[in-house]
């Protein structure tokens, strides 16, 4: 029988919790039926009981201390309920936490599996468990996430990212697509395929239309005069060179400050942004693809429709 351990921490986002723990009861559920061998949960704290972050109390099943190592297959952590890089500060400067983090930093140098959503994934690199790894999280803490730890390389377009023992996934709600890798792994593709169908949870690959640039957390103010400078210019042919004197600043500077706070160059910077506008236009207006593709500066829709294939994992019709 595999087991599974889920961390639970004071402040942590309630349904980030829920999702975790109803998604695997389905699968139990769904396994039971099919004969197939059936997966152990327990919840396990640092303390005798928790709060989160709506005010519920939870006791859980096991305390930190009285843990033995090696018994899980998978931890998983779900999303914690800090909105700014501060008050993920204050979250980790508790006692609490840092016997979490201790344990979690043991746990991943064993042989079990760990995960993480949203702002959870900041509680892995800073146990040290993604340093030289790949990793997501909430889009809008991508600069913060940068800047507290540069050995992690983060790619917050995508909502699940798997380097070896380590998945994180991206802003809260991905927890679904968290859970669902995670009872392929435990129960097999095919219950989490019909656990999907229950609980109507769509596959997801990317985070990247969610995204509000204006809206991420400590964002670089040359960020935003790009973003800003881009957007009023968006049908017009734009380079690199044109923006840097726009912003009187040299394109070496340019591209090594929008690469610190996006980690993408700003060739890639400016195609994020026209394809994020031509998703708002595709979702709240009846123009055709062509009629867009012309707001956003592609003369081709052709070409607009690969890049919102592979940028959005899906056609631009889906977007309607």
């Amino acid at each position: 029988m595999k087991t599974v351990t889920v961390l639970v921490l004071d402040g942590m986002f309630d349904s980030s919790l829920s999702i975790t723990l109803d998604t695997l009861r389905a699968a139990q559920s769904i396994a039971a039926r099919g004969g197939a061998p059936q997966v152990r949960v327990r919840t396990i704290a640092a303390k005798a009981c928790v709060t989160t972050g709506a005010g519920l109390r939870l006791k859980a099943d096991l305390q930190i201390k009285a843990a033995k190592q090696a018994e899980s297959d998978w931890i998983i952590v779900p999303g914690l309920g800090y909105r700014s890089d501060r008050e993920l500060g204050e979250c980790f400067a508790r006692g609490d936490t840092r016997r979490a983090m201790s344990w979690l930093a043991a746990e991943g140098a064993g042989k079990a599996k760990i995960a993480a959503s949203c702002s959870a994934a900041f509680l892995l690199a800073q146990a040290g468990l993604l340093n030289g790894r790949k990793a997501t999280t909430a889009w809008w803490l991508a600069p913060a996430f940068r800047a507290r730890y540069p050995d992690v390389t983060l790619d917050e377009a995508r909502i699940l990212v798997r380097d070896g023992p380590c998945l994180t996934a991206g802003a809260a709600l991905s927890q679904l697509d968290l859970m669902l890798a995670i009872v392929s792994d435990v129960l097999g593709e095919s219950v989490a395929h019909l656990c999907s169908r229950y609980l109507l949870i769509d596959q997801r690959s990317s985070q990247a239309r969610y995204m509000m640039r204006d809206r991420l957390e400590h964002v670089d103010q040359t960020v935003v005069a790009a973003e800003r400078w881009i957007d009023a210019h968006l049908a017009r042919p734009m380079t690199v060179t044109a923006l840097s004197s726009e912003l009187a600043l040299s394109p070496k500077t340019l591209a090594r400050r929008i690469e610190a706070a996006t980690g993408v160059s700003p060739i890639k910077f400016i195609q994020r942004r026209r394809l994020s506008h031509a998703a708002h236009l595709l979702e709240t207006t009846a123009l055709s693809i062509e009629a867009v593709a012309a707001r956003v500066g592609y003369q081709d829709s052709t070409a607009l429709r690969k890049l919102i294939k592979r940028e959005f994992g899906v056609t631009p019709s889906t977007l309607r």
